[in-house]
């Protein structure tokens, strides 16, 4: 009796003491200690991870889902070769018809770079800015003041959205296009080839008050603005000094610059920071200081305006020359300086740099897997 009770109370031990214990044992050791091998468990996303950076999938995991249903993408799910079976020829198309427009119209990938980051930097890149119309009847973002006239690109998102709806119908999104797009352009203009990332999905809303909203910088912003919005975004100060690197290409409004030739903060006198070689370049542009908004001509940012290089700082270096008052806080101040001058003197860098940076960019608060829809059409939700 005595050797049945010993028995009797080694096994209620065991399960009073081991059984409990195991429940704090990580899963992954079970197949290490023998318990299971693993049969039926799925195996765990590979994921990059950077502090302050979306998640983004990469190595094998990548390539595995890339054969996956876009319509079970996850916010992690961003990733090279995403339309690889539903739609392969789509990178393609995109890229055709941007250097289709190139060839005659060189202005249009400073537009559809300027459509991505206003896209990204108000609710996220999805497509919100190409909607003309919500169903709600409220104002879209294109009727906002810091877009209104003087965006461009949208019609070229629209034809290259058409081509792709005749080869894959309502497969690939809204979003996806216009960073593809923005991709290609950023090639054209000089950055080093690389593939976007997709599995963007489409808002189905838009409202010009999320861009009033702070969310998009003003030509006069003071820096200490220009840097908290960046951050509320998920930029360093670093970034943003790079990311601003794209008024390398295309050109600004006289309306957003002259008051820096003629009046500054109502001197009647131009900004004392600017050499008088630049005010008179600006003068020789924008030549009448009253002529009515919008009807001015636009001035070139720097020398090579479909170039996307690193002049932009180097005239900030050698010459002092900016036009929008948001630049010139860039050479003046501690926290932006150094990396102006280094930009200025390592071309491959920004580069290597600004292309990261729009990648990152280009992840931002994005919607992924059920959310939203794939339009038809860029204008309008289904």
């Amino acid at each position: 009796m005595k050797m049945v009770g010993f028995f009797i109370t080694t096994i209620l031990m065991f399960h009073l003491v081991m059984v409990p214990c195991v429940a704090f044992i990580p899963r992954e050791w079970f197949n290490f200690i023998g318990f299971g091998n693993g049969e039926g468990q799925k195996p765990q996303p590979l994921l990059k991870y950077d502090p302050g950076e979306p998640l983004v999938l990469i190595g094998n995991e990548a390539e595995n889902l890339g054969t996956a249903d876009p319509a079970m993408a996850t916010r992690t799910d961003l990733r090279e070769k995403f339309y690889s079976r539903t739609c392969p020829k789509a990178e393609k198309i995109v890229a055709d018809a941007v250097a289709d427009t190139f060839k005659t119209n060189p202005n249009a990938l400073a537009n559809v770079i300027r459509l991505q980051f206003h896209d990204c930097f108000v609710g996220g890149c999805d497509a919100s800015l190409l909607l003309d119309y919500i169903p709600s009847g409220d104002q879209v973002e294109k009727r906002s003041g810091f877009n209104g006239l003087l965006l461009k690109g949208a019609d070229l998102i629209d034809d290259i959205k058409s081509k792709l709806e005749q080869e894959c119908p309502q497969t690939v999104s809204c979003a996806d296009t216009l960073v593809f797009a923005t991709n290609e352009a950023l090639i054209l203009s000089g950055l080093p080839r690389q593939r976007p990332l997709g599995g963007r999905r489409d808002t189905l809303t838009s409202l010009a008050k999320m861009a009033d909203d702070n969310n998009l910088p003003a030509p006069n912003w003071p820096l200490e603005k220009m840097i908290e919005t960046f951050k509320r975004k998920g930029f360093n100060e670093e970034e943003m000094v790079i990311l601003l690197g794209a008024h390398s290409v295309g050109s600004t409004h006289c309306d957003f610059i002259m008051y820096r030739a003629y009046n500054y903060k109502e001197t009647n006198q131009p900004d004392p920071t600017l050499p008088q070689g630049v005010v008179d370049e600006i003068k020789k542009v924008c030549v009448d200081a009253n002529t009515p908004k919008y009807r001015n001509p636009p001035m070139n940012f720097d020398e090579t305006p479909t170039v996307l290089d690193n002049l932009f700082y180097k005239n900030m270096v050698e010459r002092n020359r900016t036009l929008l008052e948001t630049d010139a806080y860039l050479l003046n101040d501690p926290r932006t300086a150094p990396t102006v001058q280094q930009m200025a003197t390592d071309p491959e860098l920004f580069h290597k740099r600004f292309m990261e940076l729009m990648k990152k960019l280009s992840t931002l608060n994005v919607l992924t897997g059920k959310d939203g829809e794939i339009r038809k059409t860029c204008r309008s939700t289904n």
